[in-house]
């Protein structure tokens, strides 16, 4: 638990400057609404939506939230079986705190996610840890268009019934830079 928590604070040990672009403007606040496929673990795969901010505190760090949404639906165990468990509301919700760490190659800008948060599933809500790559690509002096991967982590059930879930996203999108 400390290396998570190390985990976040190192962007505030490593500074607080705003960074600046290669034109000169600041660009401090990212906004990220995004489209995307989401793959609950045991469940169909389904369309998600959210938003995504970020605020850069240097050229490398930022920090930020994710809110999205997605379903969780069986329909295929159903048409199958003619009846799959299904507790609760499909609906997934999930939302949690970010640290990003930017690679900067000419205008590109790969970049890895780290996360923790909440996921809602099935009437659960589970302490989720969120593992994640993506590539920002300029389209505008201040737009970006974007692609991410991320796992989403967390445990399921009680004692013996438990399981790790590995809710898997896929996500496109233009982010926009605020001042």
């Amino acid at each position: 638990m400390k290396k998570i928590a190390l985990f976040f604070l190192l962007p505030i040990l490593f500074g607080m400057s705003e960074p600046v672009s290669a034109q000169g403007v600041k660009q401090v606040h990212e906004l990220y609404p995004f489209i995307g496929v989401y793959a609950p673990d045991r469940f169909q795969n389904s369309i998600a939506l959210g938003v995504r901010y970020e605020q850069h505190l240097d050229d490398r760090w930022s920090f930020g939230a994710t809110l999205g949404f997605a379903k969780a639906g069986q329909e295929f165990f159903q048409r199958a079986l003619g009846a799959a468990p299904e507790q609760g509301s499909s609906t997934v919700i999930f939302y949690h705190g970010r640290v990003t760490y930017d690679f900067p190659f000419g205008g590109v800008t790969p970049y890895t996610v780290g996360g923790l948060g909440v996921t809602r599933q099935h009437s659960e809500s589970n302490l989720t840890l969120s593992l994640g790559f993506g590539t920002k690509f300029p389209i505008g002096e201040r737009t970006r268009l974007r692609y991410e991967f991320n796992d989403h982590i967390f445990t399921s059930g009680e004692n013996n019934t438990a399981w790790t879930n590995n809710n898997l996203e896929f996500s496109v999108g233009i982010s926009f830079y605020l001042q």
